[in-house]
């Protein structure tokens, strides 16, 4: 088991009690081994069971495990769209130095509510082309003659204006609402402090 992912650590907890012995031992030696703190048991609620004011207030006032954030950031598909280390193709905004610029509170309502907010260079713009083809990414670069964009995929597409039919900037973001809803309140905290964590890296 991969010491980042802590996606079984409530049920090594629950075989602690075990009616078979050798069960409970094998628990007991994983606590140990993946260094699982008890008091760390999760009963904070399901973000989807809380209204929006809800879910802040009580990640804002949580304070989460980074080591845990790391895999719920992968579990959430975050590295979809989002790269923590320059070295990564850049995708969607760069997260690695994210919190020196977005304080924590601001992270947790962006990351709830992605559409009100959207950073500057990111907004999402559909493209049509005469051929019918269609790209829909971020603007990196543009000249009189040639628009760049880059799609979620992190592949750079160089149109020529003269190909172009349409050009909307399209007024949600690319990131989904909802990215949280199956996870607690903890989990997310923990997200939120492993990004926090990321610009002190830098």
């Amino acid at each position: 088991m991969d010491l980042k992912n802590r996606n079984y650590d409530e049920q090594i907890i629950q075989a602690t009690a075990d009616k078979d012995n050798a069960v409970r031992a094998a628990a007991v030696r994983a606590l140990r081994h993946f260094k699982i703190d008890l008091n760390e048991v999760d009963t904070t609620p399901k973000v989807s069971t809380l209204s929006m004011e809800d879910a802040l207030a009580q990640v804002n006032a949580t304070q989460g495990v980074p080591a845990h954030g790391e895999a719920i950031f992968t579990k959430a598909a975050c590295n979809t769209c989002h790269t923590v280390s320059e070295d990564e193709p850049q995708k969607g905004p760069y997260l690695g130095n994210i919190a020196a610029i977005y304080p924590r509170n601001e992270l947790a309502e962006a990351i709830l509510n992605p559409g009100k907010s959207i950073a500057q260079g990111f907004a999402t713009n559909l493209v049509t082309l005469k051929d019918g083809n269609a790209v829909m990414g971020f603007i990196t670069s543009e000249t009189t003659d040639q628009l760049t964009m880059r799609d979620m995929a992190s592949q750079e597409h160089h149109l020529a204006k003269a190909d172009i039919t349409e050009r909307t900037k399209m007024p949600n973001s690319m990131m989904p609402a909802g990215l949280m809803h199956n996870f607690s309140v903890k989990e997310f905290a923990s997200l939120l402090d492993y990004i926090v964590g990321l610009a002190s890296k830098e």
